[in-house]
């Protein structure tokens, strides 16, 4: 039997007993919690955060415009750590650095001696990377699903399609467009305009042309007339949008659309098109290209002069910067200014690509008579190759000047435009752009059994003395389908070329070899003998009144 001394010192002790047991009951909920807290509710939030950041992981599918996948999603896993929860953590490094050793111990460090509750230890692992790391047993590691963007079509699209950062956002082109614009009907999926059979084609003939010509740079851009598709766009160098960091590099900017260049000669398509459209100018209308013209310090004159009187055709056709200026400055420079603003010039191209470039024109203070007749033959003002394009197809398609879209449009869509020209002024240009091909600068540009027509430019750089070359030329010209404009930057003269690195040499075969190569892509059929034959005998109408 016990005594009452000894009944109250079991009771003692099992008081004790369930004090403790509490004690150890609470501090293994506290650190239960703690864990349960670091593990889920600190993930729950950095994940959240994950997908704050990756707002459009399901990004919607990319098709060109015959239905070629260009951009599709697939999964992928990255590894994030825990550091805060980390005791050894240099042996974790160590660790880390033994199982994947091209990750690099100062980023580790970093990334790790700190107290911070998430850091991403690499994003995108292969299979077996995540094995290796799995298999560490380091705590606090943690490996998450996420979407990854790839481009089938690689660098052929890429200054189209743009690309993607590591938090799957949208940086620049289509890819910025979808999250500057989101919406329901896009994740059925996005239909380019681009034609990816021919943009490969046309990028390939860019490359055999820098490599020939040996320029630095190359750019094209080709667009439907009646509908402002654009059908393919290059711009060279380019780069893999898989590698990001690449399109940041400056020599493979967009040249397309966010670069601005002097064109040259191919201006005076512009500048012909202003004086026909009045109504007081014509093809057979004389300009004195005797001597050249002195303003000043400065004198303009012509790079095969004629020495004599020459109409409009000749001009065009001979490409005399003369002649240009002075047609130019008899419509004085207001006219000029507000004819090169109805074709688009003065102002940024709205399309889907963001962050246009504006054209460099002179401030309305500072353009005077010199500025009209320099910018008559494409000195003194920079514009980008797509406003060279789109007010090209105006001058083509009977005066309609349409934005351009580099999405798909439906066959009944209908196509919003303003009428900036005659159609008997683009009869004419058309007329010229043939006969500068058929007998002018442009003949290397011919392509066998096609009527095309176009306009060669070659501009002096300023800082160099190297040739910017540029050809903005038609097909077919007798009933315009598509514009082409090209660039060639800084091409070099060969033995072929007699050494000349002008426009007519590089550029124009360059254009041809492109039509050669695309038009049966684009179900562009040779001409006719009899087609030929009736577009060569064409008497172009006279305008019958001044067109606003």
């Amino acid at each position: 039997m016990f005594s009452g001394i000894d009944i109250r010192k079991i009771n003692r002790i099992q008081i004790r007993i369930r004090f403790l047991s509490l004690c150890f009951f609470l501090g293994f909920f506290v650190l239960s919690a703690k864990l349960f807290y670091l593990a889920t509710i600190s993930y729950d939030s950095d994940n959240r955060m994950l997908k704050q950041n990756n707002h459009q992981i399901e990004r919607p599918l990319i098709y060109d415009r015959n239905a070629n996948l260009v951009a599709l999603n697939i999964d992928i896993s990255s590894v994030a750590i825990r550091p805060s929860i980390l005791s050894n953590k240099d042996d974790v490094i160590d660790r880390l650095l033994v199982a994947i050793p091209n990750l690099y111990r100062e980023d580790l460090e970093n990334k790790i001696l700190n107290d911070r509750k998430f850091v991403w230890l690499k994003r995108g692992v292969t299979p077996n990377e995540r094995e290796r790391i799995h298999n560490l047993g380091i705590p606090g590691v943690q490996f998450i699903d996420e979407t990854k963007r790839f481009y089938s079509a690689a660098n052929t699209l890429s200054n189209v399609i743009g690309y993607i950062n590591i938090d799957n956002k949208g940086q620049t082109g289509i890819e910025k467009y979808i999250d500057q614009n989101f919406n329901e009907e896009m994740k059925e999926g996005i239909h380019l305009s681009m034609d990816l059979e021919v943009s490969h084609a046309m990028r390939d003939e860019l490359l055999k042309s820098m490599k020939k010509y040996s320029a630095k740079g190359a750019a094209g851009i080709l667009m439907n007339v009646d509908t402002g598709e654009v059908i393919s766009m290059t711009s060279l160098p380019d780069f893999d949008p898989h590698y990001p960091k690449d399109a940041l590099k400056p020599e493979n900017i967009n040249r397309v659309t966010m670069a601005v260049y002097e064109i040259g000669s191919t201006f005076k398509a512009f500048t012909a098109a202003m004086a026909l459209d009045s109504g007081v100018v014509d093809l057979d209308t004389i300009y004195d290209a005797t001597n050249p013209i002195k303003i000043g310090r400065h004198s303009i004159s012509d790079f095969h002069a004629k020495n004599r009187e020459l109409t409009v055709e000749e001009i065009f056709i001979y490409s005399s910067n003369i002649g240009a200026a002075k047609m130019a400055a008899d419509f004085g420079v207001d006219y000029h200014k507000s004819f090169l603003k109805k074709l688009g010039f003065m102002d940024k191209i709205d399309s889907e690509l963001p962050d246009p470039p504006k054209n460099l024109v002179p401030e309305d203070k500072d353009w005077k008579e010199l500025n009209t007749m320099t910018i008559s033959y494409g000195h003194g003002i920079a514009i980008t190759p797509l406003h060279a394009a789109v007010a090209g197809a105006s001058l083509v398609n009977g005066g309609r000047l349409i934005n351009p879209t580099f999405l798909k449009k439906n066959k009944n869509e209908i196509i919003n435009y303003n009428q900036v020209i005659d159609p008997t002024t683009s009869d004419k240009i058309k007329k010229l752009m043939y006969l500068n091909v058929l007998n002018g600068s442009g003949g290397k540009a011919a392509v066998e059994g096609i009527l095309v027509g176009g306009k060669t430019g070659t501009a002096e750089k300023y800082d160099s003395d190297k040739n910017r070359t540029t050809f903005l030329g038609a097909f077919p010209i007798n009933d315009p389908e598509y514009i082409l404009f090209i660039l060639l930057d800084e091409p070099e003269g060969i033995e072929e070329t007699y050494g000349y690195a002008t426009a007519g040499y590089n550029v124009a075969p360059t254009f041809s070899n492109i039509v050669t190569r695309i038009a049966p892509m684009l179900d562009i059929v040779p001409s006719e003998l009899d087609t030929i034959h009736d577009f060569e005998q064409i008497t172009i109408a006279s305008n019958l009144n001044l067109y606003n």
